[in-house]
């Protein structure tokens, strides 16, 4: 692990969940509009709100089910999620804060690349946090079958 990346990490400690939140979504919205990992788009920020240990929940009727566990899979998921769509907007976050942990109502705009098509839709996302990182994350998708229509897999 490199320093940067290590310290990054051992300032989260001190973030409160909202904080820390924030700034991953910010990491992740660059992170789509650069393209990825396919395109060379750099996972670290993303990676330096996580905890080693993190997991991810995704319901079984989304484009990209399952339980993604660990950065490294988190990584691979991201990688997925920037092939998927095109360009990606969170808007209207609503926090929902306690000391270990928030959940977040919004809206994201999305536009698949493989349909051209754009979706407006809602998600609330559940998030536990440990030493001030993201350890486990359970998204739910208003309309999942929105998302599978963007990505043309109905």
């Amino acid at each position: 692990m490199n320093q940067e990346f290590t310290a990054s990490r051992n300032e989260a400690t001190e973030a409160d969940p909202m904080e820390v939140m924030t700034r991953f979504y910010a990491a992740e919205v660059r992170y789509i509009a650069a393209g990825g990992a396919a395109r060379g788009a750099d996972f670290s920020e993303m990676a330096a709100c996580m905890h080693t240990d993190v997991a991810m929940h995704q319901g079984p009727s989304t484009p990209f089910p399952g339980d993604w566990i660990g950065v490294e899979e988190l990584e691979r998921f991201f990688a997925n999620l920037a092939e998927t769509w095109i360009s990606m907007d969170i808007r209207n976050p609503h926090y929902f804060a306690a000391d270990d942990g928030v959940a977040i109502k919004m809206q994201g705009v999305l536009t698949s690349r493989a349909t051209g098509m754009t979706i407006e839709t809602e998600l609330v996302q559940v998030i536990t946090m440990s030493d001030g990182l993201i350890r486990d994350w359970t998204v739910y998708w208003l309309d999942p079958v929105s998302l599978q229509r963007a990505c043309g897999l109905i």
